[in-house]
């Protein structure tokens, strides 16, 4: 079956995007199996992650640690990761001083947000036990898309995440279509916010009060400048549109937990891969599509006769994701 083609002009599916399934490696033969901690054994959050090292706040003191890795200790995972640790892991460590520390030991995640890594033979964990996933688009400057907030929705669904979606620079709209009050019918929270004006800022603030809360979205759309006027304070640099593509510039280069808050700031991207999701399954992932009146019994939604989802608006979406969980080279 040939490439599908959708509608849209969607960002995500560029032809040189690697947004597929990765090809993620089993553990080695042989080797021994760490365990996972219990919770109660942990005595620290990662809040931010390097190459070879992470920040670990501590529960008592609530002091930040800047913590390696006894690596025989770290817990074989799945698939091989980019860190031993990723923001939001419950880990265990020891003080090696006022503020240096090694990790010991890992708690077993309640969730993560996870993406195929540009290794493709490891996955990178954006963020890991979060209650929330607020993805922040906008309207205009760049232009609204689609697919980057189906792929995070469904990421999100997959782990039983919470998702709200808020569209940034509601005032650069221009009067027409509003493309994404289609998500508030299917069920996912939307609002509609200015982070020039204000508008909308103080019913974002209000979803997010209790648990931890993780920020993703494009690049360029505004999303350290809706954390800025969160926190009433300034916690990032903002960067500008580029100029020759329309979109955004990256100015997060890793995750973080924002010092006080209990929000993670993810870094601004052009393409999110799906991992661990199967394309039998893709469908429960897309509210609109239960309970359709197909001809074909378990129906995929894909070229079947009688498909009752072709009509649907995100039909074009569904497909391109589809194709890529096939063929993650495709």
């Amino acid at each position: 079956m040939g490439k599908f083609k959708g509608g849209s002009d969607d960002w995500l599916d560029d032809e040189d995007s690697s947004s597929g399934r990765a090809q993620l490696r089993a553990p080695k033969k042989g080797k021994p199996t760490v365990d996972f901690l219990e919770i109660d054994q942990s005595n620290g959050t990662v809040v931010e992650v390097f190459p070879n090292q992470c920040v670990v706040l501590g529960d008592e003191p609530k002091d930040r640690f800047a913590c390696t890795y006894r690596k025989a200790k770290m817990p074989n995972a799945e698939a091989r990761e980019r860190s031993p640790v990723a923001v939001g892991d419950r880990v265990r460590f020891e003080k090696m001083g006022s503020r240096d520390g090694v990790i010991d030991g890992i708690s077993r995640r309640r969730n993560m947000l996870a993406r195929p890594a540009p290794e493709r033979a490891m996955r990178h964990v954006l963020s890991t036990n979060v209650d929330r996933l607020v993805i922040v688009a906008a309207c205009a400057k760049p232009e609204f898309s689609p697919g980057l907030v189906d792929r995070f929705w469904v990421a999100a669904q997959s782990q039983e995440i919470q998702t709200i979606l808020v569209v940034n620079k509601i005032d650069l709209f221009e009067p027409g279509d509003r493309p994404w009050t289609i998500y508030t019918q299917i069920g996912l929270p939307t609002i509609e916010i200015s982070t020039k004006t204000g508008m909308g800022i103080d019913q974002v603030d209000a979803l997010i009060r209790d648990g931890v809360s993780v920020f993703c979205g494009h690049s360029g759309v505004g999303k350290t400048s809706l954390l800025n006027r969160l926190s009433q304070r300034e916690i990032g640099r903002t960067g500008e549109i580029s100029e020759a593509t329309g979109k955004g510039q990256h100015t997060t280069t890793g995750a973080y937990f924002i010092p006080g808050t209990s929000w993670i700031d993810t870094p601004g991207v052009r393409e999110f891969g799906l991992l661990d999701v199967q394309p039998e399954e893709l469908k429960k992932f897309f509210p609109e599509m239960q309970g359709l009146a197909c001809e074909v019994e378990d129906c995929l939604h894909e070229a079947e006769s009688g498909c009752a989802a072709k009509s649907l608006f995100r039909y074009a979406s569904y497909r391109r994701i589809l194709e890529s969980l096939r063929s993650p080279d495709a």
